[in-house]
């Protein structure tokens, strides 16, 4: 999609704008090249954001980030070619005439059954305080992980909401908060950051219908030009299969990229295949551990950096 020299400096301003708010309120943010900004994810590691921007980096950029963001590790990614082989999916929609009309049948029914049983609508912090602790962490003991407790649900989304650019939306049923989304909404792009629902009155699926909501709110309301999904986990016990199919369902392409990590210099003489070993039977120990999943793929995707994902 070809973009005008006065779309790009409204998405660089958005873009800048969005690193300020997050240094504002603690986050480390560096200024990336072209219409992107790096920024403080994990412990010790920096990503590329919009996540879906795929220009490669320019020369030096990603060592300066390494020492000045003081990373252990660094992502971003890029189009897939002979040099870059394609180890992760990107959900992207850009249907700027998106409808629940162009789906395929299962995916019309499960929308428009939503769209009867439940309301849909933003989220104040104190309405998802609130409300929302059950979708979290049903959410989280789902996928088989431990912070899912109201502890972690407050300061995860507390600390989300300081950001302007953070918003929540909302799928109701009366009183009940069956799910919400947390996303970020830059200048004309959205990002869902973040998915969480109930295992209750699941076959009203709030789901579908808050992806139908969001799609439409912004690329048909709004205009805007992109709505992301993000990437494919490189958790190994996540539910891939059952995510790429219920993402491809609801609207959005699934594309294959090339998801880089890069280790910091210092780093780089102790990561090595024993490091891997030891982590993965960490992980064989303590499933249940968030970080320690996530260790132990982005040593997966460095060491086995070939690898296609699974084509489902």
């Amino acid at each position: 999609m070809h973009i005008g020299t006065s779309d790009q400096q409204k998405i660089w301003l958005a873009v800048a704008e969005y690193g300020a708010a997050l240094e504002k309120t603690g986050t480390r943010a560096l200024p990336g090249s072209g219409t992107s900004v790096w920024v403080s994810y994990e412990k010790g590691s920096m990503q590329r954001m919009p996540t879906f921007y795929s220009a490669p980096p320019a020369p030096d950029e990603v060592r300066r980030v390494l020492w000045n963001g003081r990373a252990g590790v660094v992502s971003y990614l890029v189009d897939a070619d002979e040099h870059h082989p394609a180890n992760a999916w990107l959900y992207n929609c850009r249907d700027l005439d998106y409808s629940v009309d162009k789906l395929s049948k299962p995916a019309r029914r499960d929308a428009r059954r939503a769209q009867r049983s439940l309301q849909f609508s933003p989220i104040e912090l104190p309405a998802l305080l609130g409300h929302g602790f059950s979708a979290y962490n049903q959410t989280r003991s789902r996928v088989g992980l431990l912070d899912g407790t109201r502890q972690q649900f407050e300061r995860r989304f507390k600390s989300f909401a300081q950001n302007p650019f953070h918003h929540f939306v909302g799928a109701w049923k009366g009183d009940a908060l069956l799910a919400f989304m947390s996303l970020i909404v830059g200048g004309d792009w959205v990002e869902i950051q973040g998915s969480f629902s109930c295992q209750t009155q699941r076959d009203l699926c709030p789901n579908d219908g808050l992806v139908n909501y969001v799609l439409h709110h912004y690329l048909i309301e709004n205009k805007f030009k992109i709505i992301s999904y993000g990437l494919s986990s490189i958790q190994e016990d996540a539910d891939k299969a059952g995510l790429h199919f219920f993402k491809k369902k609801v609207g959005f392409e699934a594309r294959l990229v090339h998801r880089a990590f890069v280790l910091h210099p210092l780093l780089r003489p102790i990561v090595n295949r024993w490091t891997r070993g030891i982590a993965r039977t960490a992980l064989r120990l303590c499933p249940e551990r968030r970080l320690l999943r996530k260790a132990a793929g982005v040593l997966d995707c460095i060491f086995e950096s070939k690898r296609l994902p699974q084509r489902i």
